[in-house]
């Protein structure tokens, strides 16, 4: 029965697959903003006066959401000297500023020397795959160079759901409803393979279940061939299973009212270390 083996040994590696791709690293926006102002306030010399632009997005809300926590951060940390919101947008109303992607050294320069900050901290917020990256750097307005930087791989949450719900797209500033990414669908389809997980996670329960009855079957017609044909039966049923579960996503639409949260991992016992699943429902 060597067609089984190549079944089951496929099958597995796509499982083993699939749950090292749901378990990749990231953090949520809030603690990345956190570990931001720590970086900056422990690397920086103690009482330097920095001015906080802000980090730009497509996303003008979480933009604004970033800045006012990166700034309290900061702030609460009473290591440096921050300029005031209130000066710092006169100034850049003055010098016709908007912050929407890199700045140049020479902008920096200007708005450091308006403000008197020695230090200006700026950063970026865009979407990677499954993931959305945060860099921020401190630049040194007298120096013309970088002093320090902070990048992180942030997860999508609650908080950051509810501030992407709507996007800035094109100069005339006209919104359009999020929705998901080309790498956030084949993070979807990856996570399916492991029992249908990424349809649970994102509330298409319906195509959940059927992912998670279909790989079953393959598994129990697999173990209970007796010849060929159910080989045959089986192989074919797992690569419906597994197309269906790449092909599906890129249907989806960021509507649905069910959420669920699951992790897998391993659970240490009073007998050893065990298997364990945490999981959140929201609405």
């Amino acid at each position: 029965m060597k067609m089984r083996k190549i079944i089951f040994a496929l099958m597995f590696s796509l499982i083993g697959v699939a749950g090292s791709f749901s378990q990749s690293k990231g953090i949520t926006v809030d603690n990345a903003l956190k570990q931001a102002a720590e970086k900056f306030s422990s690397s920086l010399k103690s009482k330097t006066t920095v001015a906080i632009l802000g980090i730009s997005s497509s996303y003008s809300e979480l933009s604004e959401y970033m800045l006012g926590e990166l700034t309290t951060d900061v702030v609460q940390l009473r290591k440096l000297q921050v300029v005031t919101r209130a000066n710092l947008d006169v100034i850049k109303k003055e010098m016709n500023f908007q912050l929407s992607g890199e700045v140049s050294d020479e902008t920096m320069q200007q708005l450091g020397a308006k403000t008197g900050a020695e230090t200006v901290i700026s950063g970026t917020f865009k979407p990677l795959g499954t993931f959305y990256v945060l860099d921020i750097q401190a630049f040194d307005v007298t120096t013309a160079t970088i002093q320090d930087t902070y990048r992180a791989n942030v997860v999508s949450d609650e908080t950051l759901e509810l501030l992407t719900k709507k996007k800035v797209v094109g100069a005339s500033g006209k919104i359009q409803a999020n929705d998901y990414t080309t790498g956030e669908r084949l993070g979807i389809g990856f996570q399916n393979i492991l029992l249908g997980l990424g349809s649970y996670r994102n509330g298409h329960w319906g195509d959940g279940i059927f992912l998670t009855g279909s790989k079953l079957m393959v598994c129990y017609l697999a173990f209970t061939a007796e010849n060929d044909t159910d080989i045959d039966i089986a192989l074919g049923l797992g690569i419906v299973s597994l197309a269906y579960g790449f092909v599906r996503p890129f249907f989806y639409h960021k509507n649905s009212s069910v959420n669920l949260s699951m992790n897998i991992g391993a659970i240490p016992t009073a007998h050893g270390v065990e298997p364990g699943v945490s999981y959140r429902l929201s609405w």
